[in-house]
């Protein structure tokens, strides 16, 4: 399952934020000149909370919930869903699982009624659990034939390891194959508490009639033990994977950054600022002047736990030392000095980016959940701006400094033999 993003396009009111007396933390975002709304349920578990053994079961849990509950078959889940119109879905990331509607304003409490039911009371019947396990090992392998897939997962294991961080959201077949029924149960008895539940709508909704629904659904769970993500120490390497059957070197380079609870704005504007737009230097050099890549690009990858400057690309095999090197001299550059065009793009993209969350239901909900599970609050919107305005050249240009200081991790897939690679990005940044 996959999350689609909203469309709307004007501001959200203030939040309203109540805690239930088991700590489920219940979340409204009313917009009032919407007639849509989305609703979900966020639980902070996701592959990082996951032992070594059941890798996989987060995101198992995740399809199982749809397929039956004490009251409903997974037909009629499926049914009364489209019945009021609504997208019913769900994700897993690290460290969260998601289930959500999008719908009409008029139907949010039928809505969290529908997912209180999938979330709390599904039965997992075992019928169930072979056929979703196919369907998971057919993902599975649509995800191994995906290069980009396979180089961000060995770049997880170039970066962290053997540690929780560095685990596939999916697992793996041979943890697919063997699940079972108790093991699902167990990991909902432990997970799925209140402490680790934002219930959450937004759009064209009423808080209080949210509020009361989500006492009267959620408000028995037990509070079981919040879940917390261990720090992860960044290690640095090469993974590299020969693929059949494909011309290209598709590349994936990882350094270290802030994480969320760390200050993470400037880590979030550098890597913006390096890779985030077709004119940053990032593209410019490697693509418009250099031709050594159709696509390349960098983002920030950042949790509670880790923080990651991730720089994508699919070149040639002839051009791969060449496009490390180039990385390497303009990561330098960016640590010498602060272009201000470059530093006032990034920032305006930032802002840019912070505004639309706020004006979509989904993505507004979504980052109030993650505002809570991270910082135990939530953050009104002119905080986050004013976060960015105050990132300073300086501050942008110590984090390519601290970024030169790292083990770089470098994840790779081509069809042949990857040579020197490591040994010409780290040489370029030295």
């Amino acid at each position: 399952m996959s999350n689609t993003p909203d469309t709307h396009s004007r501001p959200a009111a203030a939040p309203v934020l109540t805690t239930l007396d088991n700590g489920v933390r219940v979340v409204t975002i009313p917009m009032p000149h919407l007639r849509s709304a989305s609703v979900a349920v966020f639980v902070r578990t996701g592959s990082r909370n996951e032992s070594a053994k059941l890798n996989g079961i987060s995101h198992f849990l995740e399809h199982m919930a749809f397929k039956g509950t004490a009251t409903r078959d997974v037909q009629a889940i499926n049914l009364d869903a489209e019945r009021i119109g609504a997208d019913m879905n769900a994700y897993t990331s690290k460290d969260t699982t998601v289930y959500y509607l999008n719908g009409l304003g008029r139907d949010a409490t039928r809505m969290l009624e529908m997912l209180a039911d999938v979330v709390l009371h599904s039965t997992f019947p075992e019928a169930e659990i072979e056929r979703e396990r196919e369907v998971l090992l057919q993902e599975l392998i649509e995800y191994e034939e995906d290069p980009q897939s396979v180089v961000s997962q060995l770049l997880d294991v170039a970066a962290y390891g053997k540690q929780p961080l560095a685990r596939p959201i999916i697992g793996t077949k041979r943890h697919i194959e063997r699940i079972t029924r108790a093991d699902l149960v167990d990991y909902v008895r432990r997970h799925y508490a209140g402490a680790n539940v934002v219930v959450a709508a937004g759009g064209a909704v009423d808080a209080a009639q949210v509020e009361q629904a989500a006492e009267r659904l959620f408000g028995a769970l037990p509070r079981g033990e919040e879940n917390r993500g261990e720090a992860a120490e960044h290690l640095g390497g090469l993974q590299s994977r020969r693929r059949a059957g494909i011309s290209q070197v598709y590349s994936s380079i990882g350094l270290p950054l802030p994480t969320l609870k760390q200050g993470h704005q400037a880590g979030a504007l550098a890597a913006t600022l390096f890779g985030g737009g077709m004119s940053a230097p990032l593209v410019d050099e490697v693509r418009e002047r250099r031709g050594l890549a159709y696509h390349v690009a960098s983002e920030a990858e950042l949790s509670d736990v880790h923080g990651l400057l991730v720089i994508d690309a699919i070149t040639q095999p002839d051009k791969l030392l060449e496009y490390m090197r180039t990385v390497g001299a303009l990561l330098k550059q960016q640590a010498e000095g602060i272009a201000p065009q470059h530093l006032e793009r990034a920032r305006n993209q930032l802002l840019v980016q912070a505004v639309h969350k706020q004006e979509r239901p989904f993505s507004a909900i979504e980052a109030a959940a993650e505002q809570l599970f991270v910082h135990g609050r939530l953050i009104a919107a002119q905080e986050t701006v004013a976060q960015i305005e105050a990132v300073t050249a300086e501050d942008v240009r110590a984090v390519f400094e601290a970024v030169l200081k790292a083990s770089p991790a470098v994840g790779l897939a081509s069809r042949g033999a990857v040579g020197e690679v490591l040994q010409a990005l780290e040489s370029a940044l030295a």
